[in-house]
C-alpha cells in the first residue's frame, strides 16, 4: 500500500465504462454539452462508471477510441473519479441535482471507501495507518469523516501529528492519480481484511439481530454458537449493546435517549433494571420528573417479565439509533471499554 500503483489490470469494459472514457477525453465543456442529450438513466450509469473506474491506461483509451471509430490524438491515459464526474455534471445540472445523482450511486462510488474507513473502530484504523507513509496517512485523514480523523490522529502520536497536518494542508497539489491509487488499493487490498468483507457484514447484521432478541433466546443460541465457533461469538458479544450498557451514558446523553420513548416504556424498563442502573436513570432527571417517574413505577403493580424485556429493548433500540446518527455519543474511554 506504500506505492501509488495505477489501476491498469486488463479487464472487459462495459458500455457505460467505454462511454465514460469518451466523456473524459472530451473534457468538461464538450462532455457536459453532450451529456445534456442523454436520458437520466444513462447519465446515472455513466456517472457511476466515471466515479469508480480509477486510472485508465493509455492503451485502453486508444482501444476504446478505435472501437468507436474516432480519430483522436491522445498522448496518455485519463482518470475517472468522483471529482471528475462532479465536474462534468456541473456543466449542465444544478449543484443539488449533482449531489443527488452522486448520492444515488454512492454504494458503488469510491467515496464508499472513505465511509467504510470512517466507520472503522478508531484503534483498528490507527493500527492500520501506523505503518504507512505520512503522505498516505494524510490523504486518508483528509477523506474520512472529521470525527474519525479527530479520534485517530491522537493515537498516531504527538510527534507525528504536525507533519500529518502540514501534508493535509498541501494536499491540493497532490495529483488526482495518486489519490485514486490510494482509493483503489484500500478498496481492493485493505478493506477486505479490516472489516468490510462479507463475513464482517454478516457479523454486524447478527449483532443487530441479537440486540433485539429476548435474553433467554439469545443465551440459548449463544450456547450452540460457542460450541461451534467461540471466536465468532466473542466478536459478536464485543459489539453488542445491551440494556445494562445504558449506564455508560452521561446524564445529558441519557436524557436524549429517554425522550425517544413514550407511554409506560421507561417505568416498565426500570422496574426490571438493576438498582445501580435504575438510580443512574433517576439521577439523570430533574427532581419533578424523577418524582413522577418513581410514582408511576410504584403504582404499576405486578408486571410481566416479557413486557419489561420489550420495554428495555425499545430503550436499547433508541440508544443505538441515536448513536448511529450522532445525536448521542460515548466518550473515547467508554468506547474502548465496549471494544475490549
Amino acid at each position: 500500500m506504500n506505492q501509488f500503483v495505477p489501476l491498469i489490470k486488463p479487464r472487459p469494459l462495459t458500455g457505460a465504462q467505454k462511454s465514460a472514457i469518451l466523456f473524459l477525453c472530451m473534457g468538461e465543456t464538450r462532455g457536459g454539452a453532450l451529456m445534456q442529450q442523454l436520458e437520466v438513466k444513462e447519465i446515472r450509469q455513466i456517472t457511476a462508471a466515471i466515479s469508480t473506474m480509477g486510472e485508465v491506461d493509455a492503451a485502453v483509451v486508444e482501444e476504446v477510441l478505435k472501437e468507436f471509430g474516432e480519430k483522436i490524438n491522445h498522448n496518455g491515459g485519463v482518470t475517472g473519479s468522483v471529482d471528475a464526474a462532479r465536474s462534468l455534471l456541473k456543466e449542465f445540472l444544478p449543484d443539488e441535482r449533482v449531489d443527488e445523482i452522486l448520492l444515488e450511486i454512492n454504494g458503488h462510488a469510491t467515496d464508499n471507501v472513505w465511509k467504510n474507513l470512517s466507520e472503522m473502530e478508531a484503534g483498528r484504523l490507527a493500527d492500520l495507518l501506523r505503518k504507512e507513509h505520512n503522505q498516505t496517512v494524510a490523504v486518508i485523514l483528509s477523506r474520512i469523516s472529521p470525527d474519525a480523523s479527530a479520534k485517530v490522529l491522537p493515537k498516531l502520536g504527538a510527534e507525528r501529528a504536525p507533519d500529518l497536518i502540514e501534508r493535509m494542508i498541501a494536499l491540493e497539489n497532490l495529483p488526482n492519480e495518486a489519490i485514486q491509487s490510494i482509493e483503489n488499493t484500500l478498496r481492493e487490498d485493505v478493506l477486505p481484511q479490516t472489516g468490510s468483507s462479507a463475513g464482517s457484514r454478516i457479523e454486524r447484521q447478527l449483532v443487530s439481530i441479537f440486540n433485539k432478541l429476548d435474553e433467554d433466546l439469545f443465551n440459548s443460541i449463544s450456547q450452540t454458537i460457542e460450541e461451534r465457533d467461540p471466536d465468532r461469538l466473542k466478536a459478536i458479544r464485543q459489539q453488542m449493546f445491551v440494556f445494562d450498557d445504558l449506564i455508560k451514558f452521561d446524564p445529558n446523553q441519557l436524557g436524549k435517549i429517554m425522550r425517544e420513548v413514550g407511554g409506560n416504556t421507561l417505568p416498565l424498563a426500570l422496574r426490571g433494571a438493576k438498582k445501580e442502573l435504575r438510580e443512574h436513570f433517576l439521577s439523570s432527571l430533574p427532581s419533578r420528573s424523577r418524582g413522577m417517574l418513581q410514582d408511576e413505577m410504584s403504582s404499576m403493580g405486578p408486571v410481566k417479565l416479557r413486557e419489561v424485556k420489550e420495554a428495555q429493548a425499545r430503550l436499547v433500540e433508541a440508544a443505538t439509533r441515536l448513536l448511529a446518527d450522532g445525536t448521542v455519543e460515548l466518550d473515547d474511554s467508554t468506547e474502548e471499554m465496549l471494544a475490549d
